[in-house]
């Protein structure tokens, strides 16, 4: 038979009767889709495996594209083009390859993830290529591998090192998957690794060929169910998915175990939060950092910053400056101050040098980037001056007079700042079009978001090139209008707010952290709180125009704590004790609040907490802080830790629906003014309005609202 005549693979045979299967470079699946090209892919193998003369197989991953294609794979789920029986039977024929007495081997000729990665397991033997990576990072995306993953997978590694594999989204290098079992041989190059598979298949069968683990549960594994469902709350259907599959394999047939798999995996495909999270944490984050956005910038480059401030935030602003090649002028009032700013880079760097990700030559040239300084001249011909210095409006007026002078002729200075208004701040200079605020997010070598924000004199080209700086730090910007706390600290001090207001009700302090943890949220209010002290909330409300009733009821009760000595983790005591000899904090019972313990649903309270976030995101767009959902979407998620599983404020809304949404915060209003709907909000949940459909923003600015 004549196989060649198809149009999407390579197909070689050598004099020895061995195949090798390669797709061709320009056969990419978006037109015909994932589950098409599989299926073509696992009746060609099959039918070559038929033949008597060929001795084994060989081939690559069937799929081109590096990452799975998810709009594509969803486009196809909405338009119902996804056939689940068609890929139990892709899937039960590509698993029964190993019934046949035909080595096949599969080679990874490059990074190769996700449903890719899982074409590769259908073989008995597996070699990769020199710098290899390779995982499954659907699951950072609520999803999880199907097409057989979760049946050969476990094994190979066992079943605890499947469940960590499918479930955590990092990929692993080659090495590591070596001495797993995921892969059998590691080769230098692409030719080597052809060589080599040609001989396995020369000197073995598949009686050489067994399971490495038994995948009948064990207390360690698990264990490990109990810890990823405990890191996940239960709020990704992929992960939950997983667990069960896992669970339950090692008593089905294969058939059964297929039939399972392709069902929750179906199952999981429909589910919303797998979608919003797409939306918000791939598509999302993709557009905000496509140099697309740039494009009327030229060839525009950052060749010196100026960082003021030498504290945690502008050393961590310098180090990811200089990591990415640019020269920084660190300046702090002394230069002992700066010096150790400095040494903050040196930490950072020493610590990926002793785990392998940094050379020496690296350290040296990123840390020879970095010139700490006290003299303000030292700033002359900076392209863009960082300021980064406390949160107080006189001093950060202040820095930036003295330092303007020295900005390069088309230069523009940016104030890293969480709440105080940008265009107030402008306002000490003569240029105010060539001012912007630039939030970095604690600490910066970690956090990838970026919050720009534009005064009202901020002129395109200054938005243009703080988008571009914020590019070449590899970080994701999101544009914002000015406001008092902008967008992601407003939202999140409402989320603050909320802990208090219920504390001061009688909501136990434990239940309130606990629930938060359990709705999604990275971290609890009141730990929080903490962490950025109570002193720093109280100044930050000092810079609030105006204070309503329930803010002034928490700004007097953390005022109340302060005068005890409990301003946060810092001074030992706050919301939680602290015990710096055991590393160890216990929440505090206020013996002068309320007390209402056991009365208070658990959904109430993770309702208040998410509902009081994504009704003031509401406001924001209603006054044009911000423009796009998709800004607030991914703000609130990477900024604030707000639950992932939602796709963000406006991925709850559309999960809740409008009308329920709306319904629910008019219940909450006793609560406090935090709770007040706009009118334009109950015009829009009348007509059932949702900001998005699958994957596309339906808000169109003022026009939504009419």
């Amino acid at each position: 038979m004549n196989y060649n005549t198809q149009p999407y693979f390579d197909i070689q045979h050598d004099n020895q009767h061995i195949v090798t299967i390669k797709p061709f470079a320009d056969a990419i699946a978006d037109e015909q889709g994932i589950l098409d090209r599989l299926q073509q892919f696992v009746a060609l193998v099959t039918a070559i495996l038929h033949e008597k003369e060929v001795r084994g197989l060989i081939y690559t991953c069937p799929l081109n594209n590096k990452q799975t294609d998810y709009l594509s794979l969803f486009d196809q789920v909405s338009s119902g083009r996804f056939d689940p029986e068609t890929l139990l039977k892709t899937t039960l024929q590509a698993l029964q390859w190993k019934s046949q007495n035909k080595p096949i081997v599969s080679i990874f000729d490059d990074e190769c993830t996700g449903i890719g990665l899982a074409t590769m397991l259908w073989s008995d033997y597996r070699i990769a290529g020199p710098g290899i990576k390779m995982g499954f990072p659907e699951s950072k995306f609520g999803l999880f591998t199907g097409f057989g993953a979760t049946i050969c997978l476990p094994q190979l590694v066992g079943s605890v090192q499947a469940l960590n594999l499918l479930t955590q989204p990092g990929l692993i290098p080659g090495q590591t998957a070596l001495e797993s079992g995921l892969l059998n041989e590691v080769a230098a190059d692409f030719d080597l690794c052809l060589l080599q598979a040609k001989n396995w298949i020369l000197t073995n069968s598949k009686q050489s060929v067994s399971a490495a683990y038994s995948t009948m549960p064990s207390a360690e594994f698990e264990a490990a169910c109990s810890a990823i469902l405990k890191k996940t709350r239960g709020l990704l259907p992929g992960s939950n998915a997983v667990v069960e599959l896992l669970k339950t394999a090692p008593s089905l047939s294969l058939t059964g175990s297929v039939t399972a798999e392709t069902s929750r995996y179906s199952q999981v495909l429909r589910a919303p939060e797998p979608l919003h999270m797409i939306r918000t944490l791939h598509e999302g984050i993709r557009k905000a950092q496509h140099p697309g956005r740039i494009k009327s910038l030229g060839d525009y480059k950052v060749k010196k910053i100026g960082v003021l401030g030498a504290g945690m935030m502008g050393s961590g602003i310098a180090y990811e400056a200089a990591k990415a090649g640019i020269a920084v002028v660190l300046k702090d009032v002394t230069i002992a101050q700066a010096e150790q700013g400095k040494a903050y880079s040196t930490k950072l760097c020493d610590k990926r040098l002793a785990q392998g990700q940094m050379s020496g030559i690296q350290q040296q040239e990123l840390l020879s980037n970095i010139q700490p300084s006290a003299q303000v001249a030292d700033l002359v011909g900076a392209d863009l001056i960082i300021e980064a210095v406390f949160e107080d409006l006189e001093l950060k007026a202040e820095v930036t007079r003295q330092s303007l002078p020295y900005l390069a002729e088309n230069g523009f200075f940016a104030s890293n700042t969480t709440s105080l208004p940008i265009t107030a701040l402008a306002d000490v200079t003569d240029r105010p079009e060539r001012f912007i605020g630039m939030h970095f997010f604690s600490p910066v070598d970690r956090m990838s978001l970026v919050e720009i924000i534009c005064g009202t004199q901020t002129d395109h080209i200054t938005l243009q090139k703080a988008i571009a700086v914020t590019l070449r730090l590899g970080k994701i910007p999101i544009v914002v209008h000015d406001g008092p706390g902008f967008f992601t600290s407003r939202i999140f001090f409402h989320y603050l707010l909320e802990a208090i207001t219920m504390l001061l009700e009688g909501v136990p302090a434990i239940q309130i952290e606990e629930e938060a943890i359990q709705a999604g949220f990275a971290v609890g209010p009141l730990a929080v709180l903490d962490e950025i002290s109570l002193e720093l909330m109280v100044h930050v409300y000092d810079q609030f125009p105006t204070l309503h009733n329930s803010q002034r009821r928490a700004y007097a009760h953390l005022n109340k704590m302060i005068e005890n000595g409990r301003k946060g983790r810092k001074s030992g005591h706050g919301f939680y004790d602290y015990d710096p000899a055991f590393g160890t904090k216990t929440i505090w019972r206020n013996p002068a609040l309320p007390t209402s313990e056991g009365s208070w649903s658990a959904d109430i309270i993770r309702k208040r907490l998410l509902h009081v976030m994504a009704l003031d995101s509401y406001r924001c767009l209603e006054e044009g802080i911000l423009e796009e959902t998709i800004d607030g979407d991914i703000g609130s998620i990477l900024g604030v830790g707000y639950a992932a599983h939602t796709g963000g404020v406006f991925g709850h809304i559309d999960l809740t629906t409008l009308p329920i949404f709306m319904e629910e915060c008019q219940s909450f209003l006793p609560f406090g003014e935090q709770w007040e709907i706009p009118q334009s909000l109950r015009k829009l949940a009348d007509r059932n309005f949702t900001f998005y459909t699958g994957l596309d923003s339906n808000w169109t600015g003022k026009q939504s609202l009419n």
